[in-house]
């Protein structure tokens, strides 16, 4: 009798089906994408949505401010709120490449689950948070494990990609929320605790790209003194709150670029008066000046 493979084998074998394209790879369940890497590289700026990824094969570092975020085969990474990370993937090649999946997290979608949660099983005090960061890396447990390889299965057959994929997707969520390592994402969605006001600075970040907006405005949106302000902000987001600024008008400009739009208008759009200082900050972000984006 034929020895069955280990999960972590059948992750990789899942994902290596329907990852056929370098990079990105969407799926017909929508908030699923696996990807391929079969280049090392490194220093690669990577705006990161919130999102659970599934390493099955390969290692990638990401660095914030020195410090390092590791996940590799049989490991998960869980991003809260939209960060920008420094990133390095080591030891891939074309034989062996880095494999992974990736799941965006739903706010809304988690809490309704939440709600649901604590109606079943009532929790009236706030989970014990030792670290209020708003990314982990960990093990994949079992029970995630497996559920992930069924989501991947149903891949298999559109039917089951389109009857079965969110109820999974919601399994999915639900052994996040299950897990001990869940609790700083259970205070973000129960609208509490320094996670949560942080997110809504991104949030307001986010939305006001094209605005000039001191520190201090940003402490005023969430009551907090500057300095508090500036301390819980970097706990969370690993970078200063000028430092995150920074590196998300970057990252948007460069989709703007990508996009089409002059280096000029890419540069204003994201809050840029100064075209040299834009095409200046750019380059020393992302090594080229902005310009390169629109060669051919």
């Amino acid at each position: 009798m034929a020895e069955t493979a280990s999960p972590l084998t059948q992750l990789r074998d899942l994902i290596d089906r329907h990852a056929p394209h370098e990079g990105l790879n969407e799926t017909p369940i929508s908030q699923l994408v696996t990807f391929r890497g079969s280049e090392s590289y490194r220093g690669k700026p990577t705006m990161y949505e919130p999102m659970l990824i599934l390493a099955a094969q390969g290692q990638k570092f990401l660095y914030l401010e020195g410090k390092q975020f590791a996940y590799g085969a049989g490991q998960l990474l869980a991003i809260f709120t939209p960060m920008a990370f420094e990133c390095e993937v080591v030891g891939a090649s074309p034989d062996q490449p880095m494999l992974g999946m990736a799941i965006c997290l739903d706010r809304h979608r988690l809490a309704s689950l939440l709600l649901k949660m604590e109606q079943v099983q009532p929790q009236h005090d706030m989970p014990e948070v030792d670290n209020s960061s708003a990314v982990f890396s960990a093990p994949i447990g079992d029970k995630l494990m497996q559920t992930s390889l069924r989501l991947l299965q149903c891949l298999d057959d559109p039917a089951e990609a389109s009857v079965l994929g969110e109820s999974i997707i919601d399994e999915v969520y639900y052994r996040i929320l299950s897990d001990e390592r869940g609790g700083a994402l259970k205070v973000l969605l129960r609208q509490q605790g320094p996670i949560q006001q942080i997110s809504r600075v991104v949030e307001y970040l986010h939305e006001n790209l094209d605005q000039t907006i001191a520190v201090d405005e940003l402490a005023a949106t969430v009551n907090m003194s500057v300095s508090g302000f500036h301390k819980k902000f970097k706990e969370v987001m690993h970078l200063s709150p000028l430092q995150y600024t920074k590196l998300i008008r970057l990252n948007k400009a460069q989709t703007y670029l990508m996009a089409g739009h002059s280096v000029s208008e890419a540069g204003y759009r994201v809050g840029y008066n100064s075209p040299a200082q834009f095409s200046r900050e750019y380059k020393r972000q992302f090594g080229t000046a902005p310009s390169a984006m629109l060669a051919g």
